[in-house]
Order: structure tokens, then sequence, then C-alpha cells
């Protein structure tokens, strides 16, 4: 996961206007019956062809590169990848002392059009894992969640790329990743971002520079050392000027290189 820069980038139009509109409907509706949302389903209530056009996942894919925003694996060879809502839409899930969950709704409907709320997604990160799920640091803070409720007293438990730097949460040893703080440690068990199948596509697609500084650890010879280096070098900056797969793995594993 690397912080995705959405500074100074221009928001798409549907969302300025329909999305808008649609948004404003929605409030409404609520406003004039706080039960609206109860049992109605998400694709009844939400229209996946506003935050979902075209143009808004353009921008995404673009602005990623192609990346899952949470896992960074490249989405658009094999699907069309989802546009994920950081804050779930439709209803989120209250965990129990207990250990079970429960759904709570309304969700964050005010922001199922809010560009900052969306982001490009796997849907093994999105669907699978993350789902509704969005458990906060202090649930005290969360009372019932409607527009005129106050997200900025929240801090999530996940880390959210679009407005901090995951790499002061997330570390990686060799292809494995690792927890530096609460919310570091929380996100990766949530999203799975250790799971093995993910794991091995790190370690497979890096295993040319993880056998280089093995290399670089036995070798003396001061001009070889000096043409491993670059080896390495060149490699790494063709990664990060590229914002190519797993970025975050590779600045955490290499970075005497930077």
């Amino acid at each position: 996961m690397i912080y995705i820069n959405k500074v100074g980038v221009p928001v798409p139009n549907v969302l300025l206007t329909t999305g808008v509109v649609e948004t404003q409907i929605l409030c409404a509706n609520y406003d004039a019956d706080n039960t609206y949302f109860d049992d109605r389903k998400s694709k009844d209530l939400f229209k996946s062809s506003i935050y979902g056009h075209d143009d808004v996942k353009d921008v995404l894919v673009s602005l990623q590169n192609h990346k899952c925003c949470f896992c960074e694996s490249r989405v658009t060879h094999i699907s069309d990848g989802d546009v994920e809502h950081f804050r779930p839409k439709a209803e989120w899930l209250r965990e129990n002392v207990n250990g079970t969950k429960n759904r709570v709704k309304p969700g964050y409907y005010f922001l199922a059009y809010n560009w900052s709320n969306l982001m490009l997604s796997c849907l093994m990160c999105n669907q699978r894992n993350k789902g509704n799920n969005f458990p906060l640091l202090n649930e005290g803070h969360r009372t019932i969640v409607t527009h005129t409720y106050d997200v900025n007293r929240e801090m999530s438990i996940f880390i959210n790329p679009t407005l901090e730097d995951p790499e002061a949460h997330i570390t990686f040893y060799e292809e494995n990743p690792k927890g530096i703080s609460l919310r570091g440690k929380k996100t990766i068990e949530y999203l799975e971002l250790d799971r093995f199948s993910l794991n091995e596509a790190r370690k497979e697609k890096f295993k040319d520079l993880f056998t280089y500084k093995r290399i670089l650890g036995v070798v003396s010879n001061p001009e070889e050392r000096d043409d491993i280096i670059d080896m390495i070098r060149k490699r790494i900056n063709e990664i990060i000027d590229g914002n190519g797969e797993y970025v975050a793995m590779v600045k955490a594993n290499f970075n005497e290189f930077l």
C-alpha cells in the first residue's frame, strides 16, 4: 500500500452533477423517513452507473497506475476492478465484545458519490476481505451515521492511502508485510495483506532483487559490488518511477539503495 495523491486531480464531472443530485435525493429521503434505508437493498439505493462511471474509473486507473489501492496488485490485466467505497455506503458492521458482528444501517450513503471516498480496488481486497467492515479506534465516536454526522470525528483503523502515508504504518520483511502501528497491524489483518497468494506474487515479482541483495552480502570485490549495486538501483528506480506493483515492499527492503 502506498500513498495515492489526489491533490489537484479534477473531480470527475459525473460526480459533481448527477452524483450531487443523487446525494441530495438520498439525504432528503432519509430526512422524510429515518427508516428509509432499513429494508432496501444496496442495488436499489445506489447507482453504480455514477460512482462506477467510466470517467470515474478511468481517472482512478490512471492515478493508481492500474493497481489496487490496498494490495498494490495490478487489477486491470485480469478484471475491470472495483470502485471501492472507503467508508461503506449501504451499511457497516458493528463489532461486539464477544467477537460477533451485526449489520448497522444506514451506512455512509452521503459519501456514495463523493470523490474523496472512492478508490480502485481488486475484488479480493474489496469484496472478500474489506466488504462492509469499517472499524474505528474509538467506537464511541460513532453514533447514528447520517448526513449530519461529522466523519472527521472518526479515526478509522483502516489506513486511508489517499489521506496518509501507509509506509508510516506498514513495512515489509522481504515479501511479508509487517504492521509498525496498531492500525497497520489491523489493516493487514482485515484485508489479509499477508495472504499466501499475495506474498508469493510479491516474492516472484522481485526475486531477482532479493537474489542480487544476497549475492552482494558475500561479494568482496569492489568492482563486482559496484556492478551489483548499479543493477539493484536501476531496477528499483524503474519500479518506483513507473509506480509498478508492490512499490511499498521494494522501498522497505531496499531503502539503502534509494
